[in-house]
């Protein structure tokens, strides 16, 4: 192949590298006001009054909206689909306010300085009700007058099997996951601008969804699907932080009361504390295996801590299920979940959506059974692995060409790990202070959303008179490079350069409608739809070539930009030629669409492998080897697929060693860098990519995914390494230097 499995810049690198781009935070437009946002200061309570008085009396300030002059419907802000059945209870602003951060009122001025400094003079008094910051104290009943259903939804109950018998080694444990941020480095904007007189708002964000935002806005504010245009801007990260929709409906809210455009742009603090995080989970687990390491049934109960609202917390819980049959296979299972709310940050999608909690459970459990059963952690794994053409029991689909095993086996020989397993423990004891450990993961995605929920996509393409190819689409690029895997995979069917096709992003006045860019589906389903599309057009020109020339359509070729006969060279087009013969003779565009609907969902996943050491005085950790092997089928943009690996890497590894949103006593989180720890570049670990590319999906040219998986498995195996370097079974993330060394105090006092 020329183009596919080749490294290429994103299609916006230049714009970012001169800082040309233009982000929904550098919008301008005529007569365009600003937002900024009051938000509650107590985790739960009423809004008795609001008196906005000295607001509106500054210079400049043109509205204050707050939750007694605008609607009072209620929306979920995880809404994508039309008449989709969902939890509706957030409001634009709430009078019944459930966690510090909550949005009570927004002041309209003509600058944001004007408008930050109008809302620190509104005046608001509350009631304060009891509060709940965790999942024991809201389930206890603490606050079930939070909603009028209580505090706890979406109980869900799903076995599978029947329950295993006889003489087995039964492993029981706990396992916390902490509450993580996306951390991306575009913060939360928004613009939109509404025309009085025609009824018609448009809205520009950094999102995942267009038609997702353009459904639910017009739910909310009870308008036509004509009258809203949404348009996907270019996106500084989103991870699953512009997943759901926080600032759309407040912009949307602000443009039609004032008649004029209006921008919110949260700061920093503010998407820290009133945007969403990644839920804190609880798992209580039982898993049982013979004695030789089969597995053969696994029992959880999971409670999601959702935070404020319920968002999309009932369905994420439940998610967690799917996941689990995407790695192992055993016979029988039973899973329990539910989301509970407190009042903290609402809690919402994150990079693999439940992938990476279900690999920290499942591989927590595997490492302890593994030291119980006295077998080593990757042969365990490789024991209980599925294969090739396994079903997956919850979607019963096939994984087809899976190569879980062979990413394990790969991983094993090329990190060396037996070799490694004398080299840690030779220094484990020879140094006191400083301890090694080794940990292994694997992680299972998705590449669509097949069978359970409607995938489609369409594209479009038309020549240019140029010869060059316009692709209309509708992308979403996170950042990451989407547009450009669709120009090579388009430029490889068609025998272009990638620069000689054009693809924009979603705008839902001009582009398809499409499900929007989830559950890794974006180059499995668009990408697969563009090579279609792609050889339909090539077929168009042929057959155009052919009503021209009279020259069968059997005897034509297309490549190389031109359509030529097999048999008489002097019948010979340039694609240019071709858009003019068609415009002038036989007065047609060449232009085609089609439409693919996948029938194929199969397993892809990665085998992770960590080595670290652990300051035993100071609780730091540093990874010292990293190795990830993924079965990807095959690589579009290759340096951008090692490039989103190594990214999930040092994500995951943070999520496991330090990241943690903190929740003080009395409600009030963290907004600042300063409290929430990511790993920086200084001491991100460097990280080893390995692909497994044979192709065989239905996907374009035979690849599958990696934006999600590439991040499943990181926070298990780094997790798994620090408790082989403590020899402990430390159950909860992040494993930070205060929960090492306590750990370390109390092992010392025993």
């Amino acid at each position: 192949m020329k183009f596919v499995g080749t490294s290429r810049p994103i299609h916006d690198a230049v714009g970012k590298v001169t800082g040309t781009i233009q982000y929904a935070g550098d919008m301008e437009l005529r007569g365009m006001l600003h937002a900024a946002v009051l938000f509650s200061t107590i985790p739960h309570g009423i809004v008795k009054s609001i008196d906005s008085s000295a607001a509106l009396a500054l210079p400049g300030v043109v509205d204050v909206l707050d939750c007694f002059n605008t609607t009072q419907k209620e929306y979920s802000r995880y809404q994508t689909q039309f008449r989709q059945d969902l939890v509706k209870n957030e409001r634009i602003f709430n009078s019944h306010v459930r966690f510090v951060g909550d949005r009570v009122a927004a002041v309209v001025a003509e600058t944001p300085e004007i408008a930050r400094e109008a809302v620190r003079l509104i005046k608001v008094e509350y009631e304060e009700l009891p509060y709940s910051l965790n999942l024991q104290d809201s389930m206890s009943g603490k606050i079930d007058n939070v909603f009028p259903e209580g505090a706890v939804f979406g109980e869900y109950h799903h076995t599978v099997g029947e329950k295993p018998e006889g003489d087995l080694v039964e492993i029981e444990t706990t396992i916390d996951i902490g509450r993580i941020n996306h951390v991306c480095m575009e913060t939360h904007a928004c613009v939109a601008d509404y025309n009085k007189y025609t009824g018609e708002l448009t809205i520009w964000s950094p999102n995942q969804a267009v038609f997702g935002i353009r459904t639910m806005i017009g739910e909310l504010f009870e308008m036509d699907y004509n009258n809203i245009r949404v348009v996907k801007t270019t996106m500084g990260g989103s991870f699953g932080g512009k997943q759901e929709w926080v600032l759309e409906p407040l912009a949307a809210a602000a443009a039609i009361r004032v008649g004029r455009p209006v921008k919110v742009v949260y700061n920093r603090s503010e998407t820290m504390i009133s945007t969403y995080s990644r839920a804190p989970m609880h798992f209580d687990t039982k898993f049982s295996f013979t004695k030789d390491g089969k597995l053969q049934g696994v029992e959880c109960d999971l409670a999601l801590d959702a935070g404020a609202y319920v968002g999309n917390s009932i369905n994420y819980a439940r998610t967690v299920a799917h996941k689990m049959f995407r790695v192992y296979k055993y016979p029988y299972c039973r899973f329990s979940s539910r989301a509970v709310i407190t009042n903290t940050i609402v809690n919402g999608a994150f990079r693999g959506w439940t992938g990476p909690e279900a690999a920290i459970m499942l591989e927590y459990n595997m490492n302890v059974a593994a030291k119980r059963l006295g077998i080593d952690p990757v042969e365990l794994r490789m024991k209980n692995v599925m294969r090739e053409n396994d079903i997956d029991p919850m979607s019963n689909t096939s994984l087809g060409n899976y190569k879980i095993y062979q990413a394990l086996e790969q991983g094993r020989d090329h990190f060396e790990w037996a070799k490694k397993k004398e080299e840690v423990a030779r220094f484990n004891a020879e140094n006191k202070r400083y301890k090694r450990g080794l940990g292994v993961s694997v992680g299972g995605h998705v590449n669509n959303f097949y069978p359970g929920k409607t995938d489609f996509a369409r594209v479009e393409m038309r020549l240019n008179e140029s010869g060059t190819v316009r692709c209309n689409m509708t992308l979403h690029d996170h950042g990451c490079g989407t547009v450009m895997a669709m120009k090579m995979i388009a430029a490889e069917a068609l025998g272009l350069q990638p620069e000689q096709v054009r693809i924009l992003e979603g705008d839902t006045d001009f582009t398809p409608l499409d499900v929007g860019c989830f559950s890794s589906r974006t180059t499995y389903v668009l990408g697969r739809a563009v090579e279609d599309c792609a050889a339909k057009l090539k077929e168009r020109m042929a057959r155009h070539i052919s009503e021209y020339t009279g020259v069968p359509v059997e005897d034509l070729v297309v490549e190389n930009q031109k359509v030529y006969s097999k048999k008489d060279s002097s019948i010979s087009f340039t694609w240019s030629d071709v858009a003019d013969i068609s415009q002038q003779k036989i007065k047609r565009e060449v232009f085609v669409s089609h439409e693919y609907i996948p029938t194929t969902n199969p397993g892809v996943a990665g085998a992770h492998f960590a080595l670290v050491e652990v300051d035993t005085y100071t609780g730091m950790t540093r990874i010292l080897d990293y190795l990830a092997v993924h079965d990807i089928g095959q690589a579009i943009n290759r340096e951008m697929c090692v490039a989103q690996t190594q990214g999930a890497v040092v994500m995951g590894a943070g999520a496991a060693l330090s990241e943690h949103v903190l929740i003080r006593d009395n409600g009030v989180p963290s907004g600042s860098l300063k409290d929430y720890h990511v790993i920086n570049s200084f001491e991100a670990p460097s990280v080893k990519v390995e692909f497994i590319e044979d192709g065989g999906t239905e996907g374009p040219y035979g690849s599958k995914s990696i934006g999600e998986v590439g991040h499943n498995p990181v926070s298990a195996a780094v997790m798994g390494a620090v408790n082989d370097a403590l020899d402990s079974e430390l159950n909860f993330i992040p494993l930070n230097p205060d929960a090492i060394t306590k750990y370390l105090r109390s092992k010392e006092v025993q």
